[in-house]
């Protein structure tokens, strides 16, 4: 038998139930290895190596076929869903899908989704979505482009006032798109009325040619994405319908009279739909990185143990603390994320059904703080991936690098990490605030401010001996006083800044707690994220899925205990020996885990076109793969290239050079 054949043998769990509970079911697994057979069976859908290196047009050219191809043979629901997991880059025109016409289902009046996301869905039109501008991208209330009503003809003016106001980086906007959603200040009369959301058409629907008032094309090549058309969009008096401001919670009468109803944050919803795709694809993007590095540390052999034989590199116990807890990071991301698509769903429905906007901000703050640490963490994870792929890893063949460009825009992309976690921090303390007035938490996301008090007037340690660092609830509850000593230690420094020095919340947030405020966001998405692998565990009712899945959330939740020491140290929650027993946990859950850590990657269900890598395949055999690959599918190794640079290679060797050697 093959290493990987006897791996899959010491798998405890049965696989495929494992991937079922992933997929959130069976009949959605079904559909997942479906789409992945379509995509793997057809030439042009396949993934093929000798298109590893070629250039944006041609890039850009083979992606508008691809999803052409799809439309024609697909389900566009599994389009949605999967398609970001087989491609090393992004489909041509999935900003119509993934936010131009979710925007208008969201934002726009009945009338509106007839207008412009009914065409949308039959392909008739296509959409993108431009918020962000040259100078202004996080802080959105100080966007410039301008919206001007014009009473008499019952329409607006959309106009770019300055350089700095160019719509920058709209994906599918540069070339592809023919209309878009874009934001923008709105004057009535003089008067501004805030950011608000417009479709503006940019190009002919039959010609494709750019409209008078439009100036549109493409930003230049990228760190990755390349497929994907970011543009620059320039508006110069361009007037629209009155209909074509989005006015399902907002409202400018013929009359010009502004009236607004619900949330002023609701127009969010659509950057907090991307941030849940982000949520998605992170953790299944780390899940292909590591399938490679699993199956290749299983099959490369290093150095020989005492009986002369080679060892796996997987053998090692530092591959395994490279690589195991990884696989634990991967489930916490999987399973919050699932938690976070439940509560945006539930705001979504609150708000359209009953006009209820009672859970914006504790949605917010979960799903920032899940995007930002999840995609941090993912991220960062890829290039340990690489790196424990050796030498290999660099290549592009291993598959691993392709991954590592694909998930660099996440941590900046629909809300900076860095950005949002303050954000979380700040609403934390507001959340305190709250706390410290009614005794309750506001909502079950921050249930740790209920026991503010007895925490800070009497602390009692939850890890009192070994054992207790091998129980989940324990665990749980020092994780729990981290995130409530943090949030604690912030508020007692902003009242200080605010009483004794007279600060504003904003003086004192943005000049003196920036790093306390990151380090409460990271706490939080730590703490929530453990709670949530906790409950998903205890639903769980197959044994033996059960089994390893405590072990891997244990795990988890010791490594983030470890990653903050020095805070829990601080705080008295946790002492010195404390951490040997935890430290020694782990290293005993990693040796436990190591049998199931093919099968942990294994669930997931990527097939061998989709995980695209010469060393990582479901067969095995990656030195004969990546000889093949580099040998017979690389172009330059091909004759007819040679021929091309011959003429130039000889000019090289024939040449004079001005300086000797």
């Amino acid at each position: 038998m093959s290493a990987l054949e006897i791996a899959r043998k010491k798998i405890s769990f049965d696989v495929n139930k494992l991937s079922h509970f992933i997929w959130e079911g069976e009949e959605r697994f079904k559909r997942f290895m479906a789409f992945q057979k379509i995509c793997s069976s057809d030439p042009l859908l396949r993934n093929n190596p000798k298109d590893i290196g070629i250039g944006r047009a041609e890039t850009y050219e083979l992606y508008a076929k691809k999803m052409k191809k799809l439309l024609e043979v697909a389900d566009l629901r599994d389009i949605k869903e999967f398609a970001t997991l087989i491609y090393p880059e992004a489909l041509v025109s999935s900003l119509n899908y993934e936010m131009f016409m979710p925007t208008i289902l969201n934002l726009g009046t009945d009338e509106q989704v007839k207008l412009f996301y009914e065409p949308a869905s039959r392909w008739e039109i296509l959409g993108c979505y431009s918020q962000t501008e040259l100078a202004h991208g996080s802080d959105i209330n100080r966007i410039e482009t301008i919206a001007t009503y014009d009473k008499q003809t019952k329409s607006f003016i959309i106009h770019t006032p300055s350089l700095k106001a160019t719509k920058w980086w709209g994906s599918d906007m540069g070339i592809t798109a023919t209309h878009v959603v874009t934001q923008a200040q709105l004057y009535i009369d003089g008067k501004r009325y805030g950011v608000q959301n417009f479709v503006v058409q940019i190009r002919d629907v039959k010609t494709h040619q750019t409209l008078p008032g439009i100036l549109v094309g493409d930003i230049g090549a990228k760190f990755g994405y390349n497929a994907k058309d970011n543009g620059y969009l320039r508006f110069d008096n361009v007037r629209i319908p009155k209909v074509n401001m989005l006015s399902k919670y907002v409202n400018v009468s013929d009359d010009g009279q502004f009236t607004k109803t619900g949330d002023d944050k609701v127009w969010h919803a659509t950057m907090q739909l991307m941030r849940q795709h982000f949520l998605d694809s992170v953790w299944k993007c780390l899940g292909i990185g590591l399938t490679i590095v699993i199956r290749y540390s299983l099959q490369r052999k290093q150095f020989k143990d005492a009986l002369g034989q080679e060892i796996p590199i997987f053998d090692y116990q530092l591959q395994q603390h490279k690589l195991i807890p990884l696989i634990a990071e991967m489930y916490g991301c999987m399973l919050g994320s699932k938690r976070v698509f439940a509560m945006a769903q539930d705001n979504v429905a609150r708000i359209k059904q009953k006009n209820d906007f009672s859970k914006m901000m504790e949605v917010h703050v979960v799903l920032s703080a899940s995007k930002a640490y999840y995609t941090w963490n993912c991220f960062f994870a890829l290039e340990k991936v690489r790196q424990c792929a050796g030498g290999h890893g660099y290549s592009y063949y291993s598959g691993i690098p392709p991954l590592i460009t694909e998930m660099s825009p996440c941590v900046v992309a629909e809300g900076d990490n860095t950005v949002l976690s303050l954000s979380v921090g700040k609403v934390l303390l507001m959340y305190l605030n709250k706390a410290m007035q009614s005794g309750k938490a506001p909502n079950t996301t921050c249930d740790y401010l209920e026991d503010i008090f007895n925490y800070l007037t009497e602390l009692k340690q939850p890890l009192v001996s070994k054992e207790c660092t091998r129980d989940l609830n324990k665990v749980l509850a020092a994780l729990r006083y981290n995130v409530a000593f943090n949030v604690a230690n912030a508020g007692q420094k902003l009242q200080t800044l605010m009483g004794d020095k007279g600060l504003t919340f904003k003086e004192a947030t943005d000049k003196h707690l920036g790093i306390l405020l990151q380090e409460i966001a990271h706490t939080q998405s730590n703490y929530w994220t453990f709670r949530t692998f906790v409950e998903e565990i205890n639903a769980l009712t197959d044994p033996n899925i059960k089994a390893v899945l405590s072990q891997l959330c244990l795990l988890y939740g010791l490594n983030k205990i470890l990653e903050q020491q020095g805070q829990l140290f601080e705080y008295g929650v946790l002492s010195g020996p404390q951490f040997v027993w935890i430290r020694e946990t782990r290293d005993e859950l990693i040796s436990n885990l190591k049998d199931n850590a093919l099968g942990l990657v294994e669930s997931i269900g990527y097939d061998d076109n989709s995980v695209r890598s010469a060393i990582g395949d479901s067969q095995g055999n990656p030195y004969e793969k990546l000889y093949h690959w580099a040998k017979d599918l690389n172009p330059l190794n091909e004759p007819e290239f040679h021929e091309q640079v011959f003429k130039t290679i000889k000019t090289i060797r024939t040449a004079s050079p001005h300086a000797k050697l």
